[in-house]
């Protein structure tokens, strides 16, 4: 033990001389501090002695030499006759027995693994003597308490050393065999006798059985649902870990049942597990019915009491799927093992078609697929793209289906080029075991190209006119009608296939190309002529290759180029181009002749011709009035007549010359007047209506006198009617520009009436004409007088014609009129009055007449009517088949039977009601069946001024081909609006249909407002005469930008570009341009008439140097806001005009720089003075004397404003031979104005004489003289005459500096004299011319 704090390190030595025989465990080590430590001393001797010897102590580092502890230790040994070498176990505390063992019995137990097998237990028995030991076993006789009654130990065991002799020093093996029968522990007592020293040991030797340890690795297999004749193995380990091998064999019985197809197998059946190792079983589960499996397979082991089993669980099952064809008569189901049929009709190329095919799963797992595709006897292959055939898709190639879903397949045919079906099937494959559930469908049908031929592939229509439009187009094309005048070709495209075809192009027209084609049907060998208009707008090449579709996926190209030539047709004077008739008087003839000569490069084709007629109608002809085709260089003569026979106010009128290319050319001015009378009624015919006889009706006409001349007149009516119409004044005078009223009465009387007509049945009488037929009443008869002329003095006379019916009173008419939808009541009612004093119980008789045998007028069957009272009889109109000729536009969704009855134009119908007092109702019944409205609509939001092509889906519900009538019309506006008018809309007429296909059809509306339609398509189908309607709402929206316009100018310099624009409307158009840049503006306010095409020109003035993006717009009442983007770029501006100046050597001059001012803002320019590109001389010689000047801002009105500023030149220098001027930059620049730059120009001339200067005598008179020179100079003075005289001689300045030079004048009468002034720089002085006074 250790009480100390620390631990205590120790280590054992044992001293003396029989030390081996003694040992300490452990041998050295530490004692925990406050602890302490068990040592173990093990005495082992050898030899028979007594032993002593000394243990001690020792502390490792502290007391190293010093034990800290001793202890003797002692021991004796006895020498045995023999030494059994025999380990005992526990069996001693393990024996189960009523007694327990006697502590005599040494143990040797024997444990066997199994029965049935010899088990041996061997041990050594030593013999220590020098003596030989002989030695014997003998069993021993156990109690009879003990023995069993099956005891039987010569059964169990036996010894096989039961005699021998153990030599001296030397060791015998003893052995004892156990071989169990059963797994019960035996006992067996021995006595282990040595001969000759008659000494006994003894023994139990105790057998008992252990099973083997010998199983599987896992208790049981789960293989869980499998699918029938599908194999699943797992693998089982059979382990041994005992030390000796055993054999397995494995029981088929186990799970193999009689009568049943075999399930589970296991290999291998049999075999041998060596010592501490393990065999692998491979139970392998395949089901071949669709039930639940539940096996204990048996191993049976070698001395191993039980079998090992192993648990295998499995099911099977099988799959169970189902595959329908969605077909337009409903769902066709496909089955297993049978080849189905689905046909996808013949089909053009580029079209498509698609299938639904719905795969289901009704099995208890789900299942995974795949799609095949089998053409002939090639293998199987996946379904690659459209690109390849049999250019077949499927929406999922492979996949899952879950359990109790259904999926949908789409299967789609596109076929890029000809192509057929023939000899494809599709296969569905679902896995399910070795054995694949496969769909087979064998697929028909086929894809051919539309054969449509063109007439030709490619044209050229050489040098045509520019057409007067400009490069941008505002609005939609006008119609084909209206671009007759322009070049043009009819491409004929043939229709050579067996079914109809429908033709479209992509291609969108340009300003100098339009295809006039919508999208249209060509009938099996029909043709159909498509114009293509060429319209130059510029002279170039052109070159535009043009996209046809066939069936909306063959594509066509027709290849087209042109060039563009001006057109001038000019006068072969300029004096020809104002022709003037002068003033005539009716009936007068003045002709004028010019000349025209055609300076084009190709023949020109023209015709003469006057705006709205308005040559026409001043009386001025001209010829040749036909079309009149000029070569290049021809002339032609071209006469006017001027034939007034009325009145013709001063008009000055040009004449066109319309010509082929498209274009109206200004040739001429016409003027003239003539002066005579025009007299005109305000009403050419007077209509008085019914009027009763005896009563009167009056009309008044005006009669006016537009003329420069007063004329008589005087009214004129035939005898017959004369006592029944009449006129007042008959007779009277107008004056020039003045209007009479005339009084038309219409006033029948019952004598005059009868005159009448018994004169119009004579009259026809005698012409052997039928009779007048008699209308109902003696009195009601129309009268028209067609003869009452109005005469004039000079000119022909003016006709009046009045009609009137007379008519006496009649009573009431008894008809009801229906109108309303077929299949929906409408009700009208009368009344019926009860003149007695007791009540009416009436049964009305109703019937429909028209048509026969339905009852579409019905009313109450019996109606009580109380005395003297009234009541209302209601009638109710239900029509169920609609009238002909419906004023209503109106349509619905409707099927009529192509075997149905022609309709009525009304539904007629009475009803008859007699009434107690013997009197009688009938009503005459009238009804209208209008068509039913529709409420389905499809809505698209487009922007406007851009074409829109809508798709509307149709498709055919028929298993055969169909052809539609098509019928498009605008419903919302009406269509005779002012608002329809700027909404254009084409449609195909005709839309054919295979069977079962869907195919959209389409049609192209183009609005030029902002605005809502909606549209109304109709396809009426030829055959069943059922018809499909759909209204499509369309809201039209404002475009952000219709075209991108390039403006690049210097600046202020005019960029122009022209904008066509054209008005399809029926009346004119104008347009008011704005733009969001100051500097781009349009030409005018254009006014386009109606059905026409007119330019505008977009005008760009930069003042300063940028580029960016602008927006412009054409704004119309009448055709609504046309937005342009414009992508402007301004580059730097020219030189301005150069400023010359001259002056002489010692002066100076100037002159003023003028310049436009631009901008729309007001600019403050600032002036300086630069050196000149490639000039050395100096710019000091010039200078601004205003160097800023302000300039107000432009507007509208005044586009530019003049602003000056003075520059003066003072030389310093005359010039040489190599530069004899001088030159500087002038550059005047301001924010918002721009930069202007102009080129200075000095010419420096030799000094120039100045004076003369007045001196009075006896004074002085100061002359201011400057050193121009930019350095200082020396200058010599001298004067020519005595008399006057300087102070100085000579004189050095400094540059530009100024000397006054005092000149003094003595002399005794007036004189002369000059000064002069010389310098070595120039050779010419300068002279001051003196002039003395006295």
């Amino acid at each position: 033990s250790n009480s100390s704090k620390i631990s205590a390190p120790f280590e054992w030595r044992v001293v003396g001389r029989n030390s081996a025989a003694f040992s300490v465990s452990p041998l050295s080590g530490s004692v925990p501090a406050d602890g302490e430590r068990e040592i173990e001393v093990r005495f082992s001797p050898v030899e028979v002695e007594d032993f002593g010897c000394e243990l001690m102590c020792y502390q490792p580092g502290m007391h190293a030499s010093e034990p800290i502890l001793k202890m003797l230790l002692g021991g004796s040994a006895l020498r045995p006759w023999c030494h059994v070498e025999l380990q005992e176990g526990d069996y001693r505390s393990r024996r189960q027995a009523d007694t327990p063992l006697d502590p005599k019995y040494r143990v040797a137990e024997i444990v066997s693994l199994g029965t049935h097998v010899k088990n041996t237990k061997r041990f050594y028995v030593y013999n220590p003597t020098a003596e030989p030991v002989d030695f014997m076993w003998m069993p021993e006789a156990p109690h009879a308490q003990q023995r069993p009654d099956d005891y039987n130990d010569d059964d169990t065991f036996r010894c096989m050393t039961k005699r021998g002799t153990i030599l001296p020093g030397k060791k015998y093996e003893m052995i004892f065999e156990f071989a169990p029968q059963s797994i019960e522990t035996k006992e067996s007592f021995w006595n282990f006798c040595l001969v000759s020293q008659k000494v006994v040991e003894h023994f139990l030797v105790v057998g008992t059985v252990e099973e083997p340890r010998v199983g599987m690795d896992q208790p049981c297999i789960q293989f869980g649902e499998r699918l029938l004749e599908s194999s699943a193995s797992e693998k089982v380990r059979l382990v041994n870990k005992e030390h000796i091998p055993f054999s397995f064999a494995i029981d088929p019985a186990s799970f193999q049942l009689e009568g049943l197809p075999e399930a589970v197998s296991v290999f291998p059946m049999s075999g041998v597990i060596g010592p501490d190792s393990s065999v692998d079983l491979e139970v392998t589960f395949k089901p071949l019915q669709e039930r639940a499996c539940n096996f204990n397979i048996v191993c049976n082991v070698k001395r191993k009491k039980e079998p090992v089993v192993l648990n295998v669980k499995g099911s099977g099952y099988k799959v169970h799927a189902s595959l329908s064809v969605q077909e337009p008569a409903g769902c066709r189901s496909i089955f297993v093992g049978a080849v189905e049929h689905l046909d996808f009709g013949m089909m053009q190329v580029q079209e498509q078609r698609t299938v639904n095919l719905y795969l289901g799963n009704h099995s208890k797992k789900n299942f995974n697929f795949r799609v095949q595709v089998q053409q002939g006897r090639r293998p199987p292959k996946p379904l690659h793209a459209f690109e390849k055939p049999p250019y077949l898709a499927i929406s999922q190639g492979s996949g899952d289906v879950k359990v109790h879903e259904q999926i949908m397949l789409e299967l789609t045919y596109a076929p890029r080029d000809v192509h057929t079906l023939e000899g494809c099937m599709l296969q569905i494959v679902i896995p399910s075991g070795p054995v694949e559930t496969t769909f087979q469908i064998a697929l028909g049908g086929g894809a051919k190209r539309s054969r449509v031929d063109f007439s030709f592939l490619s044209h050229d229509f050489g040098p045509c006119f520019i057409a007067k439009g400009g490069a941008t187009m505002a609005g939609e094309p006008l119609s084909p009608s209206e671009d007759q005048r322009y070049e043009r070709v009819e491409l004929i495209a043939t229709n050579r296939d067996d079914s109809d075809c429908l033709i479209s192009t992509t291609f969108q027209r340009e300003p100098w190309l339009d295809v006039q084609l919508n999208a249209a049907m060509i009938e099996a060998g029909g043709s159909m002529r498509i114009p293509i208009v060429f319209s130059p707008r510029e002279v170039s090449d052109y070159m535009q290759r043009i996209e046809f579709i066939v069936n909306d996926y063959t594509r066509m190209h027709v290849d087209v180029r042109g060039r563009g030539c001006p057109l001038k047709l000019e006068l072969t004077s300029l004096e020809m181009q104002h022709v003037d008739f002068g003033v005539t008087t009716g009936g007068e003839l003045v002709t004028r002749m010019v000349k025209l000569v055609n300076r084009s490069p190709r023949a020109v084709t023209f015709q003469l011709g006057d705006e709205n007629e308005d040559l026409t109608r001043r009386s001025v002809f001209w010829s040749p009035a036909h079309p009149t085709t000029l070569r290049p260089r021809e002339t032609c003569d071209v006469e006017l007549r001027f034939t007034p026979t009325t009145r013709v106010a001063p008009f000055k009128v040009p004449l066109i010359a319309r010509c082929d290319g498209g274009l109206d050319l200004k040739l001429l001015t016409v003027e003239g007047t003539c002066h005579a009378t025009e007299m005109r009624l305000s009403e050419h015919s007077v209509f008085f209506g019914d009027v009763v006889v005896g009563s009167q009706s009056e009309r008044i006409v005006r009669l006016h006198n537009f003329g420069d001349l007063g004329a008589k007149f005087k009214f004129e009516i035939p005898a017959r009617f004369g006592k029944i119409f009449s006129v007042a004044p008959t007779e009277g005078f107008v004056r020039p520009q003045e209007e009479i009223p005339i009084t038309v009465a219409f006033h029948p009387t019952r004598e005059r009436v009868m005159d009448y007509k018994k004169a119009e049945r004579a009259n026809a009488m005698r012409r052997g004409k039928p009779l007048p037929a008699e209308v109902p009443g003696p009195l009601n008869v129309r009268m028209t007088v067609k003869e009452i002329r109005c005469v004039l003095d000079g000119i022909a006379p003016l006709s009046l014609e009045a009609t009137g019916c007379c008519v006496e009173r009649t009573g009431e008419t008894k008809t009801l009129e229906f109108s309303t939808e077929v299949r929906k009541e409408a009700k009208q009612s009368f009344e019926i009055e009860n003149t007695q004093d007791i009540d009416w119980k009436l049964q009305p008789q109703i019937i429909t007449k028209e048509p026969a045998g339905v009852n579409f007028f019905t009313c109450p069957r019996e109606i009580i009517v109380q005395a003297r009272k009234r009541a209302e009889i209601e009638v109710t109109y239900l029509p169920f088949t609609m009238t002909e000729g419906n004023p209503d536009g109106g349509m619905a969704v409707s099927m009529m039977s192509p075997t149905s009855k022609a309709r009525c134009e009304k539904h007629h119908g009475s009803v008859f009601i007699g009434t107690p007092d013997g009197n009688a109702i009938l009503y005459s019944l009238e009804g209208i069946a209008l068509p039913p409205k529709v409420d389905k609509r499809l809505q698209e939001r487009v922007p406007c001024k851009k074409q829109h092509t809508q798709r509307v889906p149709v498709k055919n519900w028929l298993h055969e081909r169909q052809r539609f009538n098509v019928k498009v019309e605008l419903v919302d506006p009406e269509p005779s609006s002012q608002e329809a008018q700027g909404i254009n809309l084409q449609g195909v007429g005709t839309l054919d249909l295979p069977p079962g296909l869907e195919r959209d059809y389409r049609f192209s509306i183009y609005s030029y407002h902002e605005s809502a339609a909606l549209v109304r398509v109709s396809l009426t189908s030829q055959e069943t005469g059922e018809f499909i309607v759909v209204e499509v709402e369309l809201e039209f929206y404002a475009p952000e930008s219709l075209a991108t316009i390039k403006l690049e100018a210097a600046c202020r310099q005019q960029a122009r570009h022209k904008i066509a624009v054209a008005n399809p409307l029926s009346k004119p158009a104008k347009f008011i341009g704005t733009s969001t840049h100051p500097y781009i503006r349009f030409g005018q306010d254009l006014e386009v008439p109606a059905k026409s095409e007119r330019t505008i020109d977009l005008l760009f003035r930069p003042v300063e140097e940028d580029e960016g993006d602008a927006e412009v717009t054409l704004k119309s009442d009448e055709l609504g806001i046309y937005p342009y983007t414009v992508r402007w770029r301004a580059t730097p501006a020219g030189l301005e005009r150069s400023l010359t100046l001259k002056a002489p050597l010692g002066g100076s001059s100037f002159d003023f720089f003028k310049f436009q001012h631009l901008a729309k803002v007001p600019v403050d320019y600032k002036a300086r003075i630069e050196s000149a590109p490639g000039q050395k001389g100096p710019i000091t010689d010039f200078i601004l004397e205003d160097s800023s000047v302000s300039a107000p801002a432009c507007d509208s009105e005044t586009l530019s404003k003049e602003v000056q500023l003075r520059v003066r030149y003072q030389p310093s220098g005359l010039g040489t031979k190599d530069q004899p001027s001088v030159c500087a930059m002038l550059v005047i620049s301001g924010a918002g104005g721009g930069e202007y730059k102009a080129v200075l120009t000095g010419f420096a001339q030799p000094p120039q004489p100045q004076g003369p200067y007045d001196i009075q005598n006896g004074k002085s008179t100061a002359i201011d003289f400057r050193n121009p020179f930019d350095r200082s100079t020396e200058f010599t003075l001298q004067v020519d005459n005595p008399c006057f005289m300087v102070p100085m001689r000579s004189q050095a300045l400094d540059p530009q500096k100024t000397l006054q030079i005092q000149v003094t004048f003595k002399g005794e009468q007036k004189q002369g004299g000059r000064l002069i002034i010389s310098c070595k720089q120039v050779s010419a002085p300068w002279i001051f011319y003196l002039k003395g006074e006295v």
